[in-house]
């Protein structure tokens, strides 16, 4: 039992900070700004006229989904790096053992 309740709560605080941290900036809080943003593009592209024109459009939509796709990933390396610190700070607390804030010492 002196084992198992400290890796539990070591396991729990990892996850925890795990799910937290990447998945905050994900919230859609703006869920009728993001609507009214679809429907306008949708509506750019059915009023293009000329093929050559809406291949631009194509185009920069694709350059613009290829910048979101680096951005994630730089996020996801920072959320790697941040896991990376909780669980060498678990293990040094975990392995420094008994209570820091104690004034008794034990011979």
């Amino acid at each position: 039992m002196k084992l198992l309740r400290p890796f539990l709560l070591s396991v729990s605080i990892i996850l925890f900070a795990w799910l937290f941290i990447s998945n905050i900036n994900l919230i859609n809080v703006a869920t009728t700004l993001n609507e009214a943003e679809i429907n306008s593009e949708i509506k750019k592209v059915n009023e293009f006229t000329d093929i050559a024109r809406l291949k631009e459009f194509a185009i920069e939509k694709i350059n613009y989904m290829e910048t979101i796709r680096n951005r994630f990933a730089e996020n996801a390396m920072i959320r790697v790096a941040v896991i990376s610190v909780l669980i060498i700070l678990q293990v040094l607390l975990y392995a420094t053992g008994g209570n820091m804030f104690s004034t008794k010492t034990t011979r």
